[in-house]
């Protein structure tokens, strides 16, 4: 098998585990265990293709997306892991059942530095719905967890999200992902 077959075998099972893993988050009843065995065999055929040394740039450069792809998937399932256990310790609900709480509990969370974005984007809807004469209103916690949401949706698909602007559409406001153009894996 070439190098390039290698890689988009490599890329076709990453998509896999990561939809996997956004199974698992999202308490999918078909998927109650982390896919542990998936993500240290992923690992495992990253390290090694790595050694290899590559006879194009363009494969070179597609094996360096694909590793860094990775790794940031990694720490991201590695994080969610985490907090999930973190909560069940602490007798809370895992993941996103906690978030789901605490945005619909009327109590703001803290903003990290982190979120300045967000909050700004969000602010900057919140004029623009008030601006068209629209009385609807999001918490900041609903609206950050829709935008997590469509980033994540997004980028499930391969596409490489640089950020999110306002829009007005058919008379609407509407959040939309800034996604580069080009070629993203």
């Amino acid at each position: 098998m070439s190098a390039s077959q290698t890689l988009a075998q490599l890329e076709r099972q990453l998509i896999q585990l990561t939809r996997r893993w956004e199974r698992f988050v999202a308490n999918d009843p078909e998927v109650r265990l982390p896919p542990e065995v998936e993500r240290a065999a992923m690992e495992k055929a990253l390290r090694e293709i790595s050694r290899q040394e590559f006879r194009t740039a363009a494969d070179q450069f597609r094996l360096e997306q694909l590793l860094h792809r990775f790794s940031t998937y990694n720490g991201l399932w590695l994080r969610q892991v985490r907090e999930r256990e973190e909560a069940r310790a602490r007798g809370g609900a895992p993941g996103r059942q906690a978030a789901a709480k605490a945005a619909n509990g009327g109590s703001p969370a803290p903003v990290s530095a982190g979120e300045a974005d967000v909050l700004a984007l969000h602010r900057e809807y919140l004029e623009a719905l008030e601006t068209s004469g629209s009385r609807a209103a999001i918490s900041f916690e609903r609206f950050k967890q829709a935008v997590d949401g469509q980033r994540a949706a997004l980028e499930g698909r391969g596409a490489v999200v640089e950020g999110f602007e306002i829009a007005h559409e058919d008379g609407k406001v509407k959040v939309r992902a800034r996604i580069r153009r080009g070629r993203s894996v």
